[in-house]
């Protein structure tokens, strides 16, 4: 590019016209435009079945000297799906990739600037095209409501709101658009698409997203996609899943590739969408099993691959991620996002809970490795927890996420007293706390004990240790002010140093011992524990189950 050229492009991203006028001065002067353009916008078609595509085309009559402009076209997202895998205008220059806006309203952006020519576009130009997928029935409208365009000058900026509509009716795939009879149609092959270097290359943001079409399954990328996202971060949207990769990732994997092979080697991602009853069914079955609880899919059951081929055929894909790639799900409204959570499937069948966090209707985790992955909502109840329990909604919460199990298959027996090894497992197990080795210097802790691997990660993460320097009880009940002291350690390891807040006082401090009293206070700040009786710490209590529930639900809900 000549430097005009790269100013213009620079001065696009993030498209505000009136940044061009910073430098008008670098540029010849032209006239201003005197008569006011006119747009259109039409489509291919009128009607069309449900997941048929269509495309809309706006056009510009009575141009002058237009040498860059902005287009917002406004569209029912619940109808409609934008693919923004393609360009939306062939004119010599340079084109910003389509940006989905759903702020006010969601619209199709389009921006566009000439480049090196010293005129802008006159007459009659076909300023954009798109192309949407019906997606549900109904009538969708589509608007151009907001036009900004710029001269040659970079001075005379105009914005216009034309409001031009255009309208197509989506009918059900099951009948037809006149008499309401059955209409047969093939069924929809997945579409591939390709992303282009273009669209990895926007300026000004730290995130690339690209818009999937429903029926897309697979897309394939550039090998140098790495070096042309830079330190950004590509966010794949479709209908039910969305997915953030971050670029060294793409690093990774090319890397997987000798250096000669990389330049023409192709990055393929694929989310494959198991849709079938019996895939489903036996999910469900299989979750059922192990859980020992009611199973519910809060979504479809997604196989995922990211993968790199050469141009000799041979493929190859990473066993683990250096950096997570974060995953969200859009929640199925009939299941209880309280008690759902994102699953990992292994190839043979296994179930592994990678956890979740919910919001706006939809779920997200970070998942280290890609294979197939689905939503489960999983409740367990217990004959000894009634709803009307104080604990139950917790008890439920925690089962759900397998953070706490029952004494048996069906109680949980919530005012038992918790031991040390129990309480130490349901921490661990909690922060999902992992260690290579299961052996400690603990007498009393043998590597074949259940509670073994948990102590062990709990003692080299800093929060438990031993009564003695070769004994831990693993037996002993825990004390209201242990539990309180594992908690607020495990606090700080996830939250770091806690702030000085006023703490409440108790009239039983005395009892409590002074290598656990600022922890008992700095917890009763946060709100992490209470006291028993009023006034009271109760430090020598035992904890029951119930309690232990309840402090661990504070803990993960910080």
């Amino acid at each position: 590019m000549k430097g005009r050229d790269l100013d213009m492009a620079r001065m696009l991203l993030g498209f505000s016209l009136s940044l061009c006028l910073a430098v008008g001065l670098w540029l010849p002067q032209v006239a201003a435009a005197v008569v006011d353009p006119v747009f259109s916008v039409t489509t291919s078609t009128n009607s069309l079945l449900q997941n048929q595509s269509f495309q809309v085309d706006i056009k510009g009559d009575s141009l002058d000297d237009v040498f860059a402009y902005e287009l917002n076209l406004y569209y029912d997202e619940s109808r409609l799906q934008l693919d923004t895998t393609q360009k939306f205008t062939d004119l010599n220059g340079f084109a910003l990739p389509i940006k989905i806006v759903r702020d006010g309203g969601t619209h199709a952006q389009l921006v566009y600037t000439k480049t090196g020519s010293l005129t802008g576009l006159n007459g009659s130009v076909k300023l954009g095209s798109l192309t949407f997928h019906a997606i549900t029935p109904g009538t969708a409208e589509l608007a151009l409501k907001m036009v900004k365009m710029s001269t040659s000058s970079l001075k005379d900026e105009k914005t216009m709101t034309p409001d031009i509509k255009a309208a197509v009716v989506v009918v059900s795939s099951e009948s037809s658009t006149s008499g309401g009879s059955p209409v047969t149609t093939a069924p929809i092959e997945p579409t591939v698409v390709s992303v282009k270097p273009e669209q990895l290359q926007t300026s000004g943001v730290d995130q690339i997203s690209i818009s999937l079409p429903v029926d897309v399954q697979q897309i394939n990328f550039p090998p140098n996609t790495a070096e042309l996202l830079g330190d950004k971060k590509l966010e794949i949207q479709s209908e039910n899943i969305k997915l953030k990769i971050p670029a060294k990732l793409f690093t990774q994997l090319i890397n997987l590739v000798s250096e000669q092979e990389r330049s023409e080697s192709k990055i393929t991602l694929t989310i494959k969408p198991h849709n079938e009853p019996t895939i489903g069914d036996g999910v469900l079955n299989r979750a059922k099993n192990e859980l020992g609880a009611s199973v519910k899919l809060g979504s479809a059951v997604y196989d995922i691959k990211l993968y790199v081929t050469t141009k000799a055929g041979q493929t190859l894909s990473l066993t683990s991620f250096e950096q997570p790639i974060q995953i969200r799900f859009k929640l199925d409204p009939a299941v209880n996002p309280k008690l759902s959570s994102v699953y990992y499937i292994s190839d043979l069948g296994g179930l592994e809970r990678v956890g979740g966090t919910y919001a706006n209707g939809e779920l997200t985790s970070d998942v280290s490795h890609f294979s197939t992955y689905t939503v489960l909502e999983v409740s367990k109840s217990f004959a000894d927890v009634p709803q009307t329990h104080w604990a139950a909604n917790v008890i439920r919460e925690l089962a759900s996420k397998l953070v706490i199990s029952g004494t048996s298959e069906s109680t949980f027996e919530p005012e038992s007293k918790v031991t040390r090894a129990q309480f130490t497992a349901l921490i661990a197990r909690a922060l999902k706390l992992k260690t290579a080795s299961v052996s400690t210097s603990f007498q009393d802790v043998k590597p074949t004990d259940w509670f073994a691997s948990e102590v062990a990660a709990a003692v080299q993460a800093g929060i438990v240790n031993g009564r003695e320097i070769d004994k831990f009880d693993p037996n002993a009940q825990v004390s209201r002010e242990e539990m309180t002291t594992i908690l607020m350690r495990s606090y700080r390891l996830l939250h770091g140093i806690t702030d000085s807040t006023a703490a409440p006082s108790f009239s039983d401090e005395a009892a409590i011992g002074e290598w656990a009293l600022a922890d008992v206070k700095a917890a009763a700040a946060l709100g992490l524990v209470q006291g028993r009786s009023e006034g009271q710490f109760e430090p020598q209590g035992v904890a029951t189950r119930a309690e232990a529930a309840q402090v661990l639900y504070r803990l993960l809900s910080k």
